[in-house]
């Protein structure tokens, strides 16, 4: 069963229980029924949840331990009958209530997992992998572990490598695809943290009052060069947005923090493209800017992407280091000189 299946069996299982909550004239069975129902749910989001990042392991460990308190205290409130109307049965309601909010916090979990894993086996299919190819990896997964699974991926495509290089003479790592043109999309990099290494104007000119006179109405403002460990080569950002475009200019216009950024390596500049409402294709559908910049201390990426076992590379969370992203009002690069990962 998908992670998204899971989700909407616990939504049966969890309406289930409630429509047969507080009715006599129901049968006995139709209440074993969802209780097995939740208790399967569950058993399994515990234990699928549990692998993933630190904030879904407390989800995963506040339901199974509410779970089992309110088990255990139901039995001792149903075998002792001088416990009713004491604030015994007040503290039991309280978690019953803390109990759903966790078991809904599960289900939005389940949910958001199924469609990161839906949008990963679309990137896969769009760099050439089969359905099969995919099967197989999350067979590989299941049976040997994720880093088993990722190693397998990795050999595939250093095969295909050296094919193309023996082939054709050009090795893919040499080569610089532009996001949403070729294999990859801007679905695939939504939320993800890039190190902005060069900017590519475009010809486009700043003029008074910050207003911009691009090349012409068909290309974007321009390029960011960048790099991330979720890639194996440097890609072309296209700047689409204004805003973007001013606020990496400033950068690269201030001598100083060119020379500490792009020279000295003191600082890096990153970069993470958010839109703030999406297609199902990674597009942004609202007329707010959608690049969102920060410097910090070098290294800062690799570390960010290394930490919790890879944790951020399935499941982004660039708020981590860029705090709450700002889409109205001023809109600047964020200077965060230290950041505690």
């Amino acid at each position: 069963m998908s992670n998204k299946n899971l989700a909407i069996f616990g939504i049966i299982a969890y309406f289930f229980s409630f429509i047969t909550t507080g009715y006599l004239i129901i049968p006995l069975t139709f209440f074993s029924i969802s209780g097995i129902m939740m208790l399967i749910f569950i058993i399994m989001a515990v234990i699928r949840i549990w692998r993933f990042w630190i904030l879904e392991k407390i989800t995963s460990v506040s339901l199974a331990i509410l779970t089992v308190t309110i088990i255990i205290l139901e039995s001792i409130f149903y075998n002792v009958p001088s416990l009713d109307g004491t604030s015994f049965m007040l503290v039991l309601n309280r978690l019953r209530i803390i109990n759903s909010l966790a078991y809904i916090s599960a289900i939005a979990s389940l949910w958001a997992v199924g469609k990161y894993q839906d949008a990963a086996k679309r990137s896969l299919k769009r760099k050439g992998f089969t359905s099969e190819d995919i099967d197989s990896l999350l067979k590989e997964e299941k049976e040997k572990g994720r880093d088993a699974a990722l190693q397998k991926l990795a050999n595939e495509q250093e095969y295909v490598r050296q094919v193309v290089k023996k082939n054709f003479g050009i090795d893919p790592r040499d080569m610089i695809p532009t996001i949403g043109q070729g294999p990859i999309s801007w679905e695939d990099i939504v939320n993800h943290v890039f190190r902005v290494l060069e900017f590519d104007r475009n010809d486009t000119v700043i003029e008074q009052n910050d207003q911009l006179k691009a090349k012409n109405d068909f290309e974007p403002y321009g390029y960011l060069l960048a790099e991330s460990p979720i890639l194996n080569n440097k890609v072309k950002l296209p700047i689409i947005h204004r805003d973007d475009f001013l606020c990496v200019a400033k950068v690269f216009d201030d001598q100083t923090l060119n020379r500490k950024i792009f020279k000295e390596k003191i600082f890096e500049l990153l970069v993470v493209y958010a839109p703030k409402h999406q297609s199902r294709e990674g597009l942004s559908l609202s007329s707010h800017h959608v690049l969102h910049y920060l410097i910090t201390s070098y290294g800062t990426l690799d570390t960010y992407y290394s930490m919790d076992n890879d944790v951020h590379m399935a499941w982004p969370y660039p708020q981590k280091l860029f705090g709450s992203f700002i889409y109205n009002g001023e809109i600047k690069v964020e200077i965060k000189p230290e950041i505690k990962l």
